[in-house]
């Protein structure tokens, strides 16, 4: 766990600085394999003949993995909407307040949020991304996370590797460092028929910014700004490309009540991983 104070200052000066910070190691072993193998009960619950995987208690977890892409590539070709139902189903599972109620990483959310231990955090739309190889259909392009979420709320996101490591080639996450210093941004907004809506900010500031590519190693998590702009990396892999995702709020923020249901009680616009 982090401890020393002198550290999680050094992460918050990082943070203001960049709009991100990174955190090694942050999810265990334990906590991995048994996602894992929660994921791999999913696919056998698709109940799609000659799709299953056989002895998940038993198996090795790097053999395990294996199975799991290779079977959510069957999934995808028998049809797409096995994987969004697995989508839908993982983001409410028990094994996800393992992964984002972690006190590593609330450790530092509570540093960067500048609030006390003892205040609750609001932790809103966990999910484990599934992205198919060379398949832009849910990808989101140049975004600030703030047109996404409840207005005016203290948040920080996360982005982490679920199954393997993320690098260039399967799509690692593109941002513009120090963008959040922005602020929330006007956009230019358009609305696919399959996939997200797109919250665009303007070309002006877009190139104000160098981009950088974040990889990271299994364990590790990048916690950002709401007004960090990032966008997905393309998958030109082979394989399926799974990130943690989640957002963690101030709920004891002012306003955060009178904001915190969308008029209608419904999202803004939508947003949705169904074709």
């Amino acid at each position: 766990m982090i401890q020393n104070n002198n550290i999680l200052n050094n992460y918050k000066k990082k943070f203001n600085e960049n709009g991100f910070v990174i955190l090694k190691n942050a999810l265990n072993k334990k906590t991995l394999t048994n996602f894992s193998k929660s994921l791999a009960y999913l696919i056998n619950a698709s109940s799609v003949k000659g799709i299953r995987i056989n002895n998940i208690r038993k198996k090795n977890t790097e053999h395990l993995k294996q199975e799991i892409l290779r079977n959510l590539l069957h999934l995808e070709k028998k049809n797409h909407s096995f994987i969004a139902k697995i989508y839908d189903t993982i983001r409410d599972l028990n094994i996800m307040d393992k992964v984002f109620n972690n006190q590593k990483i609330n450790k530092l959310i509570y540093s960067l949020l500048s609030i006390e231990d003892d205040v609750p955090i609001y932790v809103k739309q966990k999910a484990c991304r599934i992205d198919m190889p060379k398949n832009n259909d849910f990808s989101l392009d140049w975004h600030q996370e703030s047109p996404y979420t409840i207005k005016n709320t203290d948040l920080i996101q996360i982005w982490a590797p679920a199954l393997e490591n993320i690098n260039s080639e399967n799509g690692a996450i593109k941002i513009l460092p120090g963008s959040h210093k922005e602020g929330h941004l006007k956009t230019e907004d358009y609305f696919p028929k399959i996939g997200h809506a797109q919250y665009v900010p303007k070309k002006n500031i877009l190139k104000k910014y160098n981009e950088k590519s974040i990889e990271l190693k299994i364990g590790d998590v990048m916690l950002f700004s709401k007004f960090l702009i990032h966008r997905s990396g393309e998958n030109n892999s082979f394989k399926p490309r799974l990130t943690f995702i989640a957002h963690y709020h101030n709920p004891i923020k002012k306003d955060f009540f009178k904001n915190f249901i969308y008029k209608g009680d419904k999202p803004l616009k939508k947003n949705s991983y169904k074709r």
